[in-house]
């Protein structure tokens, strides 16, 4: 197939979108995971916090970002309408790169917050790259596309904290956020180079009314459908993080210790490799049966795997459960992603990206909270297995409402 594909607005470099766009959300997870599990680490070693403090501190600084994204993230999506989803890339991966810096400068927990305030402001680089893909892929590569992009996320995600560990045990960790802040102004730069815009029109000049467009955005109930989902998805892989750790101990019998640490990474990092390995079939075979069915179908198939860690008992088991549960669950991103943009008009794709972007926000801040209050009084097996239900419960609902009496995809 030729390069470029006509989309009815003139033809558009899609396949190099695609690939630059894949390296640079590559990037930007990377360049997160290598630094922002490791904050604890820097407030301990390098901005003077005492151990009691360092968990307030931790909530404070990992919190703020996610809060003050939500609350940017339709904002800038109706910011991308009217002057192109690649500024509003350009914009946020140099924003990026700015804090990350600043992150590494940073001699105090005071610092350090207000720069992750700052770095929640600026953020949307991803949603941005992701809304540009969606707008310029063909329409019969749409769930193969998205679903190639979620391998982007899943292996930047996993890759990160291993390039992170090594960078700050070979060179210091104020050394990490500099390479991630090089990583990120080069992918910046790649967007510059590379990365063309769709072509529809930008309504340049307009004043974007926030609340009107947002509650005209709201009136759609495919797009509060897709919004819903990302919120819930994003709580039930959240809402582990802060329990992983002291459930692999339990598992090891009790002991914290570094290979405890270790092996957490290790479990948690197993659903995103299962993501690289099911994410692009899941796209296709949205693609191909339809989005919501798909969605259906995985839903319903991680929910049932995770209500099996009720019988998990030693550490080789949580690993297995986890590894399949993430084999299915990679196919919820692409396909409601692939979903979004059934139910929108490119002409305002960046709003709706940036909507969606604000409830998986807000998934991440209310997982963590969710998981931390739970663990209180509930064990971590109860935990999982009650993600297990609300996911089956998703699926469900989406055969329900979506896909029974639907016409679906032969």
């Amino acid at each position: 197939m030729n390069i470029f594909e006509d989309r009815g607005g003139g033809k558009l470099h899609w396949k190099l979108n695609l690939y630059v766009l894949w390296v640079c959300v590559f990037f930007t997870c990377a360049s997160y995971t290598m630094c922002v599990p490791f904050l604890p680490v820097y407030l301990l070693q390098h901005l003077g916090v005492a151990q009691a403090d360092v968990n307030s501190w931790t909530g404070l600084i990992y919190s703020v970002t996610f809060f003050t994204a939500a609350i940017m993230a339709p904002y800038w999506g109706a910011h991308a309408d009217r002057i192109g989803q690649r500024l509003m890339a350009i914009r946020a991966g140099f924003g990026l790169a700015v804090t990350y810096a600043l992150m590494g400068m940073c001699q105090s927990p005071e610092q350090l917050f207000g720069v992750r305030l700052l770095a929640g402001l600026v953020s949307g680089f991803v949603p941005a790259s992701l809304s540009l893909v969606s707008s310029t892929l063909p329409a019969v590569k749409m769930g193969w596309g998205m679903g190639l992009m979620q391998t982007a996320v899943a292996s930047g995600s996993i890759l990160g904290p291993m390039l992170g560990g090594y960078v700050s045990a070979w060179f210091g960790m104020r050394m990490s956020f500099y390479i991630a802040a090089g990583a990120l102004f080069v992918a910046t730069i790649m967007v510059i180079a590379f990365v063309r815009d769709v072509e529809h029109e930008k309504g340049e000049g307009k004043v974007i009314h926030i609340w009107a467009d947002l509650k005209a955005s709201l009136q759609n109930k495919g797009l509060l459908f897709v919004m819903s989902m990302f919120f819930l998805v994003q709580v039930c892989v959240m809402i582990v993080q802060p329990l992983i750790t002291m459930y692999v101990s339990y598992l090891l019998g009790g002991v914290v210790n570094d290979d405890v640490v270790k092996t957490a990474g290790i479990i948690f990092s197993l659903a995103g490799i299962a993501g690289i390995i099911a994410g692009p079939y899941w796209g296709s075979r949205g693609q191909k049966r339809g989005y919501t069915k798909t969605l259906f179908m995985v839903f319903i198939c991680a929910g049932a795997i995770n209500m099996c860690q009720f019988f998990v008992h030693n550490i080789w088991q949580y690993a297995a459960v986890t590894f399949i549960y993430g084999l299915f669950l990679a196919g919820a991103v692409p396909n409601i992603n692939a979903r979004l943009v059934e139910v929108t008009d490119p002409s305002v794709r960046g709003k709706a990206f940036g909507l969606v972007t604000s409830a998986q926000q807000f998934g991440g801040v209310v997982g963590p909270l969710l998981g931390g209050f739970l663990g209180g009084f509930l064990p971590t097996r109860l935990i999982l297995v009650l993600t297990g239900v609300i996911l089956v419960c998703a699926g469900v609902y989406t055969y329900l409402t979506k896909v029974r009496g639907v016409p679906q995809k032969a």
